[in-house]
């Protein structure tokens, strides 16, 4: 989840967002990136969660990221280097963005100054977040996973399935329902 910092924000960007971005409403489990196809869009979420996700050697449906509102989500190397995603993303509720395509990202960076630093502190943002997530799975414990993504996002259980929210963290539907009653 990545969450955007408001200082990283300044006039000249909200301006630049406000002109290049178009405002998208996604439907409740509609498919907004469909897994095999091209990224065209960097999404910033003002209203619902999104969920970007891929499908294991088993075939199983895996949450790789939630996105709710004030977060950005894309398929991020299909987006930035033009080709085939491996993941899909999918409205998880009524969703409203705000969508910037490659090409007006692109034209936007080349105008303001300013959008490039911006740009370049959301990569390392993601970045952060992916290397963090790898490291958790590895590292911390279900349970720390568990309470983790609680403190990151409290409303994460009225929102999601706990499907998703299982595959998000690595484990099972079942060890997912035995944490949350060992916690309550």
């Amino acid at each position: 989840m990545i969450k955007i910092d408001k200082s990283l924000i300044n006039n000249e960007v909200l301006h630049a967002l406000s002109i290049k971005s178009k405002k998208v409403t996604f439907q409740r489990n509609e498919i907004v990136v469909e897994a095999g196809k091209t990224c065209n869009y960097i999404f910033f979420v003002r209203k619902g969660l999104l969920r970007s996700f891929y499908y294991d050697r088993k075939g199983k449906d895996v949450t790789n990221w939630f996105a709710s509102e004030e977060m950005i989500i894309t398929a991020a190397q299909s987006f930035f280097k033009r080709e085939p995603s491996f993941l899909g993303i999918e409205a998880i509720e009524d969703t409203v963005v705000r969508a910037i395509s490659y090409e007006q990202l692109e034209e936007m960076f080349q105008e303001y100054h300013s959008l490039e630093r911006f740009g370049r502190l959301i990569m390392t943002e993601i970045m952060m977040a992916v290397g963090k997530k790898a490291i958790y799975l590895q590292v911390k414990s279900a349970e720390e996973r568990y309470h983790e993504l609680i403190k990151t996002y409290p409303d994460i259980f009225y929102r999601a399935k706990l499907g998703h929210i299982a595959g998000y963290l690595g484990i099972t539907q079942q060890s997912l329902s035995r944490i949350r009653a060992n916690t309550t």
